[in-house]
């Protein structure tokens, strides 16, 4: 017949190099579980992606935030596949019991599920694997017309028909295995016996057919869901070819994939590439810490002033509130270059605009800035017995593909400041280049900073204190003087 005349020669190519290497079927087997364990879930709505239903298959991981009724789902398919190559390795007879026993081992435990009562209001019903349903189940389609399945009452006879119709056509077979699987499919999904899972069964059902006649498990894809439904729904109408069709493509793919495998090439389909590309994304681009821009000559000015904006404008707000203690306040920015150029300090008026200044001094500098450092430089501290000055220091420390941040504080003038400061320059932060950060950590930051700033004026103070004291000290011995 030539619809499956392409069919029988692949089966024949792929019969003559059989018997597979161990590790080239096992390796095709696992993708096929893969794949059919997430599709046939999928096409029902799991949510499972088929990075994490690898995950959770070859690893046990579960997915954060995903249902554990999809993990269940996926769990469940996956033992009913095992279950089913088992049967077909010792060659029993198919029997309804079987088929109730399957879903058992699909479903596992019983469990609740959203449902409708006759009148249309919301309520729960209870699944009970391996039971045939105990209510309708019929569908309301896309018109808005309801399709009727068996009803509960027709479905134990149904069911017994059709077991009784496949032994008999597999014992003396007047189709193609191929058509027997497809038909077997469209009738089992007309009774629908179960009150969920019979999507999937259907699927499991036909692959038991496949693998009995030497055909590999044929994987129904998700992205084939509409076309798959509108098959179906072709075959409801009178015309059951386009679905014998679709089977027939299904399995050719199947063919075609283990052929591939027998002689040692890839079994990579075209769109694997794809679902690579995707699962890359999500471990790469979709987490923190992705590299999103790189510090080059070109990208240093706007990089320099997203990243000093957000830190220094929250800056001044923190260590503005030191400013009535002193007598005056200088601010600079001074920016270092690669090789041997020169440091260029800059005076500036406020933090608030050091972001646009240094982003305009990138602009009309050519070079590779490494560094730029703020320094916020108090005068006279407002105490007569003790009065210094104090600096507070933020270096931006700038590389290919991160930057990170120092604090340093310190009393005394400008040009001592290294030697006088009072605590060790420290590395306080570090992350790659990024298109916004974080304020509420950026807050925590120069919390710090200025934190550690008020440390040093009490450092400061207690000096006045021992001084005081000694004053006081040396006027009680004046007493005793005898001029």
């Amino acid at each position: 017949m030539p619809l499956f005349a392409a069919l029988d020669r692949l089966k024949a190519d792929l019969d003559i190099l059989r018997p597979l290497a161990p590790e080239q079927e096992q390796r095709v087997l696992q993708k096929f579980r893969l794949e059919w364990n997430y599709n046939s879930n999928a096409i029902e709505g799991n949510s499972l992606t088929l990075g994490e239903t690898r995950s959770l298959l070859l690893h046990g991981l579960t997915a954060a935030g995903k249902p554990m009724r999809d993990h269940l789902d996926i769990k469940g398919h996956n033992e009913a596949v095992l279950w089913l190559e088992d049967f077909v390795r010792d060659a029993r007879p198919l029997t309804e019991q079987f088929i109730r026993g399957m879903h058992e081992v699909l479903l596992g435990e019983a469990y609740y599920t959203p449902a409708q009562t006759a009148t249309g209001q919301p309520t729960r019903k209870m699944i009970v694997p391996g039971q045939y349903k105990t209510s309708t189940n019929n569908v309301l389609t896309a018109t808005g017309e309801m399709f009727y399945f068996a009803s509960p009452e027709e479905t134990p006879a149904r069911m017994t028909d059709l077991v009784d119709w496949y032994r008999q056509e597999d014992a003396a077979p007047t189709v193609h295995p191929v058509a027997l699987a497809a038909e077997f499919h469209y009738r089992f999904v007309r009774i629908h016996p179960f009150d969920d899972g019979n999507g999937r069964m259907s699927r499991l059902l036909m692959n038991l057919i496949l693998l009995r006649h030497g055909y590999p498990m044929t994987v129904i894809k998700a992205t084939d869901r509409n076309p798959y439904l509108a098959t179906l729904s072709e075959a409801d109408a009178g015309d059951p070819e386009p679905f014998l069709r679709f089977i027939i493509d299904n399995v050719e793919a199947g063919l075609r994939l283990m052929i591939r495998a027998a002689q040692g090439e890839s079994i990579d389909e075209p769109d694997d590439l794809d679902k690579k590309l995707a699962l890359l994304k999500k471990q790469v681009l979709n987490r923190e810490g992705t590299l999103e821009k790189m510090w080059t000559n070109e990208t240093q000015a706007e990089i320099a002033h997203s990243i000093l904006e957000p830190w220094l404008n929250d800056l001044s707000n923190q260590l503005a509130r030191f400013n009535p203690f002193f007598l005056g306040r200088k601010l600079t920015a001074t920016l270092f270059w690669q090789g041997p150029s020169e440091a260029n300090v800059i005076a500036l008026a406020n933090l608030n605009t050091a972001g646009e200044v240094v982003r305009d001094n990138l602009k009309e500098v050519s070079g590779f800035c490494t560094q730029i450092a703020i320094l916020i430089h108090w005068e006279t501290f407002r105490n007569f017995l003790t009065p210094f000055d104090a600096n507070a220091e933020i270096t931006f420390n700038f590389k290919s593909f991160e930057f990170d941040i120092q604090h340093e504080i310190g009393s005394g003038d400008i040009s001592e400041f290294e030697k006088a400061s009072g605590f060790d320059r420290a590395t306080v932060y570090s992350t790659p280049y990024r298109h916004k950060y974080d304020t509420d950590f950026i807050e925590r930051i120069n919390y710090k900073l200025a934190n550690a700033f008020y440390y040093l004026i009490e450092k400061e103070l207690k000096k006045e204190d021992e001084i005081a004291a000694k004053k006081s000290s040396y006027n009680e011995d004046d007493r005793d003087l005898p001029f």
